[in-house]
């Protein structure tokens, strides 16, 4: 299995070298299809390995230009697994290397590839969850609630709301109509918190508002102590570290740091002087 992961990852959108074929975040922020208030906050759920699907109409709304540009931003402690369809096995783990460290990446859950995981790949991926691994990826579906009824219809029926609830973070992309180009936003970002029984919740973390285009932060107590839980960190850690990360995007973009290749080196220096 893991020859074949490397062998696949080579031709697959997140590879190593291939910066210029693919968007940056602070490109992305640039378009306008996010802010870097919002830009910090994913930055900060990659920092802390969480699972997160990139959701929308199949309408080209850069669900994998979203994905793509996040694996920068991955640090150096956690190893990034590129699965390439259409069958899921665990990857083989180098020694030393556990789960609790480890990303998997995986293009799109669907069956209109064959690179992208559909039916039993999915089920088996999610229960690779329980066993502690984090997922990125992303699907078809235009709001948390659609997301949720994908993974539960036929043929992923069988994956339990239990595991659903092992995803941190659904994030929503939708297209504007109108003008010669496309427009993206980021439309909405939840947070999935496990039930006893049942759906997860799910909390809205992140709006976006249409008529005035600009985004709408959920910063009830209640809210900000979820999510922080959710990345195991308190408050006012989660409030500091945030700012920390919207401040290093706001510096990296006052110089003109905007390609993938030129993000990718920035985050490198970024993890070596933490780590120095």
């Amino acid at each position: 299995m893991a020859d074949r992961v490397k062998r696949d990852s080579t031709a697959w959108w997140g590879e190593t070298g291939r910066e210029s074929n693919r968007p940056s975040l602070l490109g992305l922020v640039k378009n306008n299809t996010l802010d870097l208030k919002l830009a910090a906050l994913l930055w900060l759920l990659m920092e802390r390995r969480a699972s997160v699907i990139f959701a929308s109409t199949p309408d080209l709304t850069g669900r994998t230009a979203m994905l793509s540009a996040l694996i920068d931003f991955i640090p150096t402690s956690v190893r990034p697994t590129y699965i390439y369809g259409p069958n899921f096995e665990l990857p083989e783990l180098e020694e030393g290397v556990e789960p609790e460290s480890t990303y998997l990446l995986v293009p799109e859950l669907g069956d209109d590839r064959e690179s992208y995981l559909w039916g039993q790949p999915v089920k088996d991926l999610f229960k690779a969850l329980d066993a502690g691994y984090a997922v990125c990826t992303t699907m078809h579906a235009d709001s948390p609630e659609e997301a949720i009824q994908v993974l539960k219809a036929a043929p992923n029926k069988v994956v339990p709301h239990k595991r659903i609830g092992n995803i941190d973070i659904l994030v929503n992309l939708r297209t504007i109509p109108g003008g010669r180009s496309v427009a993206r936003r980021v439309a909405q970002v939840t947070l999935l918190l496990p039930e006893p029984s049942g759906a997860p919740k799910l909390v809205s973390v992140v709006g976006w508002e249409p008529d005035a285009d600009r985004y709408l932060f959920m910063d009830a107590p209640s809210t900000a102590d979820a999510l922080a839980d959710r990345l195991g960190m308190s408050t006012e850690e989660f409030d500091s570290e945030l700012a920390r990360l919207r401040r290093r995007l706001e510096a990296w973009q006052s110089i003109g740091t905007l390609t993938a290749s030129d993000v990718r080196k920035a985050v490198a220096q970024y993890h070596k002087t933490l780590a120095d």
